[in-house]
């Protein structure tokens, strides 16, 4: 889903607009007649003029039934215009055609809302919710109007929380055993640094805080998983200026500790492992590998014990 979706701040009508100009649909591939269509059909949307929107978008899709997108403005315009069972068959033409999905259920919801049926809306937010969809049309949900009057019911401030709130599963947990105020001593006891790591973002995002005991020195890392190749990421910059220092870290948690290694093409390979060693206790060290990880030998150890 086009992540501009979540930046929208506007009213609902402007929604549509922007699902249609900016959604890199098949559009460009239409004929030249067809191209014109489409471009006023798309005026119309962000004119808000919804009679002249619903009778372009029937055109389009009428001459191409295939076409989720034009489906989608013409159950837009439909909805603007309290034609509720025309805007659920466009809807539901523009799922059946895979045509950005879940947003889709989002609007059948938005309908059931503006035609009265709540609890009819509240399902289809729930099956969403269900879906795993449901952090990333948060936004999109919570500023359609048409919410507006079940918005402060339990259920839905419930649903908001739970079913909807982001990195809540598993795999953006893994981390977790890091976040804290930590004393980092060596492998001697010796306190070399301090270490705030907390959760920013509503958990999705771990960040580090270093100090070293000497002074002048210091460093961020902004630890993330992503969702796309299911890996942990890690970015650290320090406070010399070089971003090349610290190259980025890639890895997972394997039999409960958080391996990230650097990109295989640069050398020398770098791999950073954190793991629990007692409660209020975890490990931290870094090795090198100039052989292409079949020997390592460690550059940094590291113990964190909580204040």
């Amino acid at each position: 889903m086009d992540s501009r979706i979540y930046n929208l701040a506007l009213l609902v009508q402007r929604f549509a607009c922007v699902l249609i100009l900016c959604s890199g649909t098949t559009f460009a591939q239409q004929p030249p007649v067809q191209d014109s269509l489409i471009q006023n059909a798309n005026q119309f949307i962000a004119d808000s003029k919804w009679p002249d929107a619903e009778k372009a978008f029937a055109k389009i899709t009428a001459a191409d039934p295939s076409n989720g997108s034009a489906w989608m403005g013409l159950a837009e315009a439909s909805l603007q215009l309290k034609k509720y069972d025309d805007a659920n068959t466009g809807f539901n033409k523009a799922i059946a055609l895979n045509f950005r999905p879940w947003i889709n259920q989002a609007n059948l919801a938005r309908v059931a809302a503006a035609r009265g049926d709540h609890a009819k809306a509240m399902e289809i937010l729930n099956k969403i919710g269900d879906s795993g969809f449901g952090a990333r049309l948060r936004p999109y949900i919570n500023s359609s109007t048409e919410f507006a009057i079940v918005r402060n019911t339990k259920a839905y401030q419930d649903l908001l929380t739970n079913k909807m709130a982001p990195c809540k599963t598993e795999p953006y947990r893994q981390f977790d055993f890091w976040v804290g105020d930590w004393s980092v001593q060596n492998p001697n006891g010796n306190v070399v640094g301090h270490n705030l790591v907390t959760l920013e973002q509503e958990g999705c995002l771990l960040v580090e805080h270093w100090t070293t005991s000497a002074g002048g020195s210091s460093g961020t890392s902004f630890n993330y998983f992503d969702v796309r190749d299911k890996k942990w990421h890690q970015l650290y910059i320090d406070n010399t200026g070089n971003a090349g220092n610290f190259p980025a870290l890639t890895g997972a948690l394997q039999e409960g500790k958080m391996v990230m290694l650097t990109d295989a093409t640069q050398k020398p390979l770098s791999r950073w492992t954190w793991y629990v060693v007692s409660p209020g206790k975890v490990r931290q060290m870094a090795e090198q590998s100039q052989d292409d990880g079949k020997t390592w030998m460690t550059t940094w150890d590291s113990y964190y014990v909580k204040k």
